[in-house]
């Protein structure tokens, strides 16, 4: 038999009933490609817990400072500003620890080298957005209905601590500690298809 001459006699094999442990025809193969069924694998670099505990907890004693002088300045009492620094302290800690863990999950402005400068922007912004009017709200309550003190409070914090907060990041985008790859499937690209 001259398996050369007459190939439609030969079984072909179905991809779909393929037998457990046979190999694939490179048909199959290349068309599995084609549909991203075989992945190739993008290295993430990812933070543990514990480095974003203690991320949380240095930004949380370094924006204390900052706050319990602002509210001193504009109150010019020390038990209404301590209030309001315990009041940032309570509302603030886990809410920042959950903000780290969620911003581990997003790729964006990661490389192998540290988070970029945009990146570490986009957090500080976002941030200040809720802290901002987390203090506001706070101010407002424990000055009893000052809102123009509350206001200064407010202001002088997002301004001096968005700035703060950007070179913090940038301090520990250069810190290895708490660091891991993590490998996660990427699909190939699609080979370009020419237009007839």
């Amino acid at each position: 038999w001259n398996v050369h001459a007459a190939p439609a006699l030969l079984p072909q094999r179905n991809p779909v009933a393929q037998p457990r442990g046979a190999p694939w025809p490179a048909a199959a193969c290349t068309d599995a490609r084609r549909h991203g069924a075989v992945l190739a694998m993008a290295t993430i670099v990812k933070e543990t817990p514990l480095r974003s505990f203690v991320k949380a907890a240095g930004w949380r004693f370094t924006a204390g400072v900052v706050t319990a002088a602002s509210s001193f300045i504009f109150t010019g009492s020390l038990a209404t500003a301590a209030s309001i620094v315990g009041w940032d302290l309570f509302s603030k800690s886990g809410t920042m620890f959950i903000g780290e863990r969620l911003w581990n999950n997003v790729k964006w402005g990661k490389s192998k080298s540290g988070d970029s400068s945009q990146r570490s922007l986009a957090k500080a912004l976002a941030w200040r957005l809720f802290a901002a009017l987390n203090t506001l709200f706070a101010a407002t309550v424990l000055t009893k209905g000052k809102a123009g003190v509350a206001g200064k409070i407010a202001g002088s914090d997002s301004v001096v601590k968005t700035v703060l907060f950007f070179f913090y990041e940038r301090v520990w985008a250069v810190v290895a500690w708490g660091k891991y790859d993590e490998e996660e499937p990427e699909p190939e690209a699609e080979p370009e298809t020419k237009a007839d």
